[in-house]
């Protein structure tokens, strides 16, 4: 079972992040929202205990559970987390179980 947003559409919990063939292991908190506009699933949020030298721009994958998609690393926030972001289907299961 992969693990689910809670009912006010956030999903808080462990993933993977590859970057490169390079994986390591973060805390995500994501979300995301259907766009009016181009009709496609937008999600983002940040990723905790990312490594410090993970740039933006770099080809990255998320997975969580057996669930996985590819991500872009935004930029890393003042207070040190990297921002993530992705278009599609994200890597967790929208509603809750």
């Amino acid at each position: 079972m992969t693990p689910a947003a809670d009912e006010s559409g956030v999903f808080d919990g462990d993933a993977e992040l590859d970057v490169e063939g390079v994986r390591c292991e973060v805390r995500v908190r994501l979300t995301g929202h259907l766009n009016p506009i181009d009709g496609q699933f937008h999600w983002q949020g940040l990723a905790y205990g990312a490594p410090d030298d993970l740039a933006a721009g770099k080809p990255a994958q998320l997975r969580i559970g057996t669930r996985s998609a590819a991500v872009r690393l935004v930029e890393r926030v003042p207070s040190g987390q990297l921002m993530v972001s992705g278009i599609g289907s994200p890597p967790y299961d929208l509603l809750p179980a």
